[in-house]
C-alpha cells in the first residue's frame, strides 16, 4: 500500500441542541471535525475523522489540519506499507499525543487497505462472525431532574434500553435526577453513571456511588479524575458496582498500569481516545486476556467516525454487547449523517455498515437525515 497523498477538510455538524451532553468537563454543543482522505497510486481512497474537542484531548479542527499537513503527510506520503498498522507506528514514533488526529489517519488507513483487498474490515479483524447489529447506550447530560426526565422518557420511547447520566454536574441533585427516573420508567431501563472524573477524592467518589446504588446501576464509568488509576483502584474495591475506566487509559501504557492494579471491571475503548483503530484492536485482545470485557465509548462521533467504532464490537467477542450496550450515538444527536450511505439505527440497535473497507464514505452534503 503506497501513499500518494492525504487530503482535509473541516466540517462542521449541527447537532439537536436540545440533547446538548452536559458534563463535568462542560457543555458539548457544536462538532467541528477533520475529515481524512487517503489515496494510493491507483487513486483509491480510504477515509477517517478526526472528533477533536479541545476540552477532551487538546485538539482543535484547524491545529489538527495543520499538523496532518505539515508534519505527519511528510513521514507517509511517498511511502510503501505492507499493514495498515505501520503508518500508525511511524508517527507514534516521531510524534507525542494528538490521539484524535492519529485515529482519524489510521482509520483512513485501514479503510484504504481493506478496500484494495476488496474485503470489510470486519473480515480481517474479526473473531467472531460480524454480528449484524449492536446495541447502544445514549449518554443524558447533567440536567435538572425534569429536563433529565423528558430526556429519559424521549430515549426510552426511540427504543434505547441503556441510559448514561452523566453525573456530579453542579447543582444538579442526581439522587433526585435517578428517582425521578425511576419513578416515571420503573425497572426496566438499564442504567449507568458517567461521572467524567468529576469527583477529586476516594471518600467522595465512594459517597456519590453509594448514593445512586438504590436506583440499580449496571455499571459506574470513570467517577475519579484521569490521572489517578491507583485511586480509581481503591475506590473499586470499595463499592459494589462494576467500575468502567475510560479517562484513565488512553494509551496501552495506561491499560498496563491499570491492569498491574486492577483498577477497572470495564473497559472503554474507541479510535480516537486510544490514538488509532490498531490501539483499540490491540487493547481489546489485551483486556480480554486478563478477563475483563470491553464497550464502545464516544466523543460523540459522526457517523464517518463511528463506522470504525461499531466494526470493533460487532467482529470481537471482548465486547460482550447483550449485556453492555455500547456508545453508539450519532444518529440521536446529529441531524444530518455524514456519511453515504447513513449508518442506520433501529430499534436501539447499530446496524453493522456493509461493503469493504468500513463500509461507508464521507457525504458531500450533509443532506442525509438519519
Amino acid at each position: 500500500m503506497r501513499i500518494n497523498r492525504i487530503e482535509t477538510r473541516i466540517v462542521k455538524h449541527p447537532l439537536f441542541e436540545e440533547r446538548a451532553i452536559v458534563s463535568s468537563l462542560g457543555r458539548h454543543t457544536e462538532s467541528r471535525y477533520l475529515i481524512i482522505t487517503v489515496f494510493d497510486d491507483d487513486g483509491r481512497r480510504g477515509f477517517g475523522e478526526a472528533a477533536t474537542a479541545p476540552i477532551w484531548s487538546g485538539e482543535a479542527a484547524e491545529t489538527a489540519q495543520w499538523t496532518a499537513e505539515k508534519l505527519f503527510a511528510p513521514l507517509l506520503v511517498g511511502h510503501d506499507f505492507d499493514h495498515p498498522s505501520e503508518p500508525l507506528r511511524r508517527l507514534d514514533r516521531a510524534f507525542h499525543g494528538h490521539p484524535f488526529l492519529k485515529a482519524g489517519l489510521d482509520v483512513a488507513m485501514w479503510d484504504l487497505w481493506a478496500r484494495i483487498q476488496e474485503s470489510p474490515v470486519s473480515a480481517l479483524i474479526g473473531d467472531r462472525e460480524p454480528l449484524p447489529s449492536v446495541p447502544t447506550r445514549v449518554s443524558i447530560g447533567g440536567y435538572a431532574r425534569d429536563e433529565t426526565v423528558r430526556l429519559a422518557v424521549q430515549f426510552w420511547d426511540a427504543g434505547i434500553r441503556t441510559l448514561k447520566f452523566k453525573t456530579g454536574v453542579p447543582p444538579f441533585d442526581d439522587v433526585e435526577r435517578l428517582r425521578g427516573v425511576r419513578q416515571r420508567l420503573g425497572a426496566d431501563p438499564v442504567i449507568t453513571i458517567d461521572a467524567n472524573g468529576a469527583y477529586q477524592t476516594e471518600d467522595e467518589a465512594v459517597a456519590a456511588i453509594e448514593s445512586l446504588l438504590p436506583f440499580d446501576l449496571a455499571l459506574v464509568e470513570q467517577p475519579t479524575p484521569r490521572d489517578r488509576i491507583g485511586m480509581l483502584a481503591r475506590v473499586r474495591k470499595r463499592v459494589d458496582v462494576p467500575i468502567l475506566a475510560d479517562e484513565c487509559v488512553f494509551t496501552p501504557g495506561h491499560l498496563d498500569e491499570a491492569l498491574d492494579v486492577d483498577a477497572f471491571d470495564l473497559l472503554s475503548l474507541y479510535p480516537g481516545k486510544n490514538g488509532g483503530f490498531t490501539h483499540s484492536l490491540d487493547m481489546a485482545r489485551t483486556a480480554q486476556k486478563a478477563g475483563k470485557a470491553c464497550v464502545i465509548g464516544s466523543n460523540l462521533e459522526t457517523d464517518l467516525g463511528q463506522a470504525a467504532m461499531v466494526c470493533l464490537p460487532a467482529s470481537l467477542t471482548a465486547f460482550p454487547v447483550e449485556t453492555y450496550a455500547c456508545d453508539l450515538m450519532s444518529a440521536l444527536f446529529y441531524r444530518k449523517s455524514s456519511t453515504n450511505p447513513p449508518i442506520v439505527l433501529r430499534s436501539g440497535r447499530v446496524e453493522t455498515p456493509q461493503g469493504i473497507g468500513f463500509g461507508v464514505e464521507p457525504a458531500d452534503e450533509h443532506t442525509a437525515d438519519h
